[in-house]
């Protein structure tokens, strides 16, 4: 069978390798002049391959249930064992993060882009897929003015995050062209804005704590771990976990709060005997000073302002009401979210092509019949950690092995 796959990027190229493997003739499309340059750019440049947790609660969507047959066929070793078959061995990071052995996401697409030329891969760069007609049971593509017909369509165009990358949603529209029905996209895990006064002084500032998402005052989601400070609100990959409802919220015209734990080991109690006993050996000691012994500088700096006491000239003058005012602040500081950072800065997108109109252990279209969809272009998302590389592999993978001639 002539296969075209619109997309070198994860899915498509795992899809192009077993669907080669199958004895298809395969030809992929990708526009930009590189193949995976998505896959370049994740895990801070290493590649989060997949991670040791799966499970099918990690991801999201309309209809999240539908990973869990990708899941059982595509699970931690099936991944393991594939590009340990292509020659990448794997590590183990932080949350049971699995990175490839070379600490180098390079090392991830050059083997798989060598496996897939090695089985007679075509892969036709800087070839933009303008339009697909299906004709009688067979695809017309039109690619760069130019038309092809193919046995079987896989739509692998990834989705509107990281336009830089040369991401651009086509997928979506080629699957409505089709008849199928695509859910709204919107970004997720990404960082969040704020409109809080002074917060930029806290810029750079990175720390572990304890974080709350509230959205019309019901608290929405509770996560722990990296929050960043910005000029422009909040990062890390705790604030990337919340991003999803906190984005939605926003979406829907929601007012939403990020609720920050800047002591998360400690109790509200603790706290407030802490900053107590320490007041006792403040001594001329500047406010600045004296919490710099608790909390980084810059973050102490914004906590002054936040709460109004830049005009103490020593930390021993504050009054009981202020005490237990910085006391809440470093365990409930409220921020109030204004949005994201958008698409542009966006990991990866909720919303997609509506997998119920897709057959979910083949993948194939319950409209068209061979014509496939995976990776991004899905209404699937997973959570920071490999999640959504994983689903991108696994898709790629069922469906180059489910085409049949």
């Amino acid at each position: 069978m002539n296969v075209a796959i619109i997309g070198g990027g994860a899915s498509g190229l795992v899809c192009a390798i077993e669907a080669a493997r199958g004895g298809h003739r395969v030809s992929v499309f990708e526009k930009n002049a590189k193949l995976g340059r998505k896959i370049l750019a994740t895990g801070n440049g290493k590649c989060n391959i997949s991670n040791l947790h799966l499970n099918p609660t990690r991801y999201h969507g309309e209809f999240p249930q539908f990973v869990t047959p990708i899941l059982k066929r595509f699970n931690t070793l099936t991944c393991k064992d594939f590009f340990r078959t292509l020659g990448l061995e794997m590590r183990e990071g932080e949350a049971g993060r699995l990175y490839p052995m070379s600490h180098h996401a390079s090392s991830v697409v050059d083997i798989l882009v060598h496996e897939a030329r090695e089985l007679g891969v075509k892969f036709l760069c800087e070839s933009e897929v303008k339009r697909i007609a299906h004709k009688g049971e067979q695809f017309e593509l039109h690619v760069n003015d130019q038309t092809s017909l193919f046995d079987a369509c896989v739509i692998a165009s990834g989705s509107f995050a990281y336009p830089s990358l040369g991401s651009s949603g086509s997928g979506y529209a080629f699957a409505k062209c089709l008849g199928h029905t695509v859910i709204e996209p919107y970004p997720t895990l990404v960082q969040l804005l704020s409109d809080e006064a002074h917060l930029s002084l806290a810029n750079g500032v990175k720390i572990d704590a304890g974080v709350e998402l509230f959205v019309s005052g019901t608290m929405r989601q509770r996560v722990q771990g990296d929050v960043l400070f910005t000029t422009y609100g909040l990062s890390g990959s705790a604030i990337l976990d919340i991003s999803r409802a906190a984005s939605r919220a926003c979406v829907e015209n929601e007012p939403s709060w990020v609720v920050l734990d800047l002591l998360p080991t400690f109790s509200k109690e603790a706290v407030q005997s802490l900053l107590q006993k320490r007041l006792a050996y403040a001594g001329k000691k500047s406010l600045i000073l004296w919490l710099e012994g608790i909390i980084p500088k810059k973050l102490a700096l914004f906590l002054i302002h936040a709460n109004t006491l830049e005009h103490l000239t020593s930390a021993s003058l504050l009054s009981p009401k202020e005490l237990k005012r910085l006391c809440f602040s470093l365990k409930a500081l409220r921020l109030h979210v204004k949005g994201t950072k958008g698409f542009e800065s966006a990991e990866v997108c909720s919303g997609g092509v509506d997998v119920r109109e897709v057959d979910e252990k083949s993948l194939m279209s319950k409209k068209v019949k061979n014509l496939y969809f995976c990776g991004e272009v899905l209404d699937i998302d997973g959570d920071c950690g490999g999640f959504n590389l994983h689903f991108a592999w696994g898709s790629g993978y069922v469906v180059g092995q489910s085409i049949k001639a």
